[in-house]
């Protein structure tokens, strides 16, 4: 039977003792460690301080601090007194804070790392012995149909929205993850999404719990910090955005080059050499990146095959996942070396797909049924446009294969109909231009019925280089998918979370086109 998130986690917390339970990588100083036991009599310690305050079911307690022990103590606290969690990005701005606590009012605020001009308490790992015995003999009854947290998104379109997910949609989603993964405690996880969206809370912090496993997080989100922290701290599974995965390739390839061509005609006998084998010839490579690679995951947006197929080739199981805040947040997950690197592979355990109104190639928009699936909207009229029934219309178009995977083509607000008539996917562009090496990063948009793309280009002289792309872009794409007009900026608008920002694209455009 489904339980809430406190019985579900804090159990095997208790019992892991001084066990290690987080590693946080600090600026100057040697890591900062804390135990299990720490962790877990710091939430019991704050949950008291919350109940003493009169918090409990119904209300809403906002959290924003950096991942870390801090965070993962206050999370547990708001769920062990019954109140649900509101999630606040910790890079967020005062202004933005502002708005989502006007959005949510919650009862209390609780903050780590930053001073706050609405924050009510301060995250401290308390260990006072006799409030943590008196909090633990409280039982946890929270219903697993209460809701658990209050997450607020604005996601890549600007609208914002309050997804309401319960105990039970976050407990079966890791569940259901832990399936298909083979984590377990002897595993380091590396905490680089942020808690404070669904994919950071679920698939990386309660997951690492479910499997009595370690978080690390990096000392800063930088490049060669994330990469030291890789070798250093033996992460055995990554989940990240896709750029981290685009990035470490091309970090890959900037060595091999300069290696010479004896270090060239070695990789290119790993590439070609059967999977068996690929281990012992790759362990100076697996070396560099912390030696045991278990499971590296993209999710948030679209992973190019050609880099999943890129690391395959070198005996690194990158896979890609696919999931949204509503559904708390992971529909599903490839196999490892999945033959098929452009799906997004099959459902969890317990999550039903199907494609409405499939046209004549078999594509449609993905609709999701399951226990995974949100109570809804804080705005029910927003609720009742994204269900049919109880199944989550995602927005996304997809197909599905005879073997059950899925295949993501677009968004359903992203496509693009020409004059013509004819679809025209973006993120399919966007990926198709980013395999040039001069461009950093592609954003494609519609402008008059047609695609125009943003582009942010690798140095050099990039307007020269960027009429150059366009011009071999075109020349590979039909002629309702090519491009007549760009504009160029240093770095695309995202969220926090790694997507593009769509809402932000037409202004970007319209002050950085080129004119020819």
């Amino acid at each position: 039977m489904t339980d809430n998130i406190w019985n579900f986690i804090a159990p095997a917390l208790r019992q892991r003792g001084d066990n290690l339970v987080w590693i946080c990588r600090q600026s100057g100083a040697s890591n900062r460690e804390v135990q299990a036991s720490t962790l877990y009599a710091g939430a019991l310690n704050l949950a008291a301080d919350l109940r003493a305050r009169g918090i409990g079911a119904g209300d809403a307690v906002a959290l924003t601090a950096d991942n870390g022990p801090e965070w993962t103590a206050a999370a547990l606290a708001i769920w062990k007194v019954g109140a649900a969690m509101v999630p606040v990005h910790s890079g967020s701005s005062e202004h933005e804070i502002e708005v989502q606590l006007a959005a949510v009012k919650p009862a209390l605020v609780l903050s780590a790392g930053r001073a706050l001009t609405n924050a009510d308490l301060p995250i401290t790992l308390n260990t006072d012995a006799a409030v943590m015995a008196a909090e633990e003999a409280i039982a946890c009854e929270v219903s697993p149909a209460a809701e658990a947290c209050l997450i607020y998104t604005s996601g890549s379109t600007g609208q914002p929205k309050i997804v309401r997910l319960s105990h039970a949609n976050i407990v079966c989603n890791v569940e259901a993850s832990a399936a298909v993964t083979d984590a377990d405690d002897s595993d380091r996880f590396f905490a680089l999404l942020p808690f404070s969206h669904a994919m950071g809370m679920t698939g990386v912090l309660l997951l690492a719990l479910y499997h009595g496993a370690i978080l690390v997080s990096p000392r800063v989100l930088a490049a060669a910090e994330i990469l030291a922290a890789l070798e250093e701290e033996h992460i055995t599974v990554l989940v990240a955005v896709p750029r981290l995965f685009r990035n470490v390739m091309l970090g890959i390839e900037k060595k091999i080059a300069a290696a010479g061509p004896g270090m060239k005609a070695f990789v290119g006998l790993i590439r070609i050499c059967p999977q068996g084998l690929k281990p012992a010839l790759n362990a100076p490579l697996r070396k560099r990146f912390g030696g045991n690679i278990k499971d590296w995951v993209s999710g948030g947006s679209r992973l190019d095959p050609e880099i999943t197929r890129y690391f395959h080739a070198l005996g690194i199981p990158v896979r890609q996942g696919y999931g949204l805040t509503e559904t708390a947040p992971v529909v599903s997950l490839q196999e490892r070396y999945d033959s098929a690197p452009d799906s997004v592979g099959k459902p969890l355990p317990g999550v039903e797909v199907r494609i409405e109104n499939p046209d004549e190639s078999g594509s449609g928009e993905l609709l999701v049924r399951g226990p995974n699936v949100m109570l809804g909207y804080t705005d029910p009229a927003l609720t009742a446009e994204a269900m049919i029934e109880d199944w989550y219309r995602t927005g996304d178009i997809a197909r599905i294969d005879a073997q059950g995977r899925i295949t993501l083509t677009g968004r359903s607000k992203r496509l693009i109909i020409t004059d013509a008539g004819k679809n025209v996917y973006p993120e399919e562009l966007e990926t198709l231009l980013e395999r040039d090496s001069a461009v950093t990063e592609a954003a494609v948009l519609e402008l008059d019925a047609r695609p125009v793309a943003v582009l942010a280009m690798a140095g050099g002289t990039p307007e020269t280089e960027a009429q150059r792309v366009i011009r071999d872009f075109n020349q590979l794409v039909s002629s309702h998918n090519q491009i007549s007009r760009f504009a160029l900026i240093e770095e695309l608008p995202r969220t926090p979370l790694g997507k593009i920002a769509l809402h932000k694209l037409p202004q970007f455009f319209q002050q950085h086109e080129i004119t020819r």
